[in-house]
């Protein structure tokens, strides 16, 4: 009987690790951008959704969190890629994925429409 418990909570474990292996390829994605424009483009989705209030940001290290309607609080952090790409990834900040990764999504494909829009920056 401990054999048969033990083999079911080692199994909910691995599957719990692939779970989270999945939730963590949809939260991250690569731009053909520079990171300063990746991130300015960023903070212009978020406003641009009217449903997102940015709580802090740290334009040096890339850094962004905000909170969703649901009042849930996501981190964003862009980081350079290469010579002209950047990455992206927006997590939960209390590492929580149950809500899955609508925000991710709508945040991505603002991104992505908004791409050839990048927005100058003000002096």
């Amino acid at each position: 009987m401990k054999k048969v418990i033990f083999t079911l909570m080692f199994l909910f474990l691995i599957s719990c690790v692939y779970a989270d292996e999945s939730m963590l390829t949809n939260c991250n994605k690569i731009y053909p951008l520079s990171a300063d424009n990746l991130y300015m483009l960023t903070l212009s989705a978020l406003n641009s959704q009217g449903q997102f209030k940015v709580v802090e940001m740290q334009s040096k290290s890339g850094y962004i969190m905000f909170e969703a309607s649901n009042k849930k609080q996501y981190i964003i952090t862009i980081s350079k890629e290469g010579t002209a790409s950047s990455n992206i990834k927006i997590l939960p900040a209390n590492s929580d994925f149950s809500q899955g990764t609508s925000i991710q999504k709508m945040v991505f494909d603002t991104i992505d429409l908004n791409i050839k829009n990048i927005p100058q920056k003000v002096l």
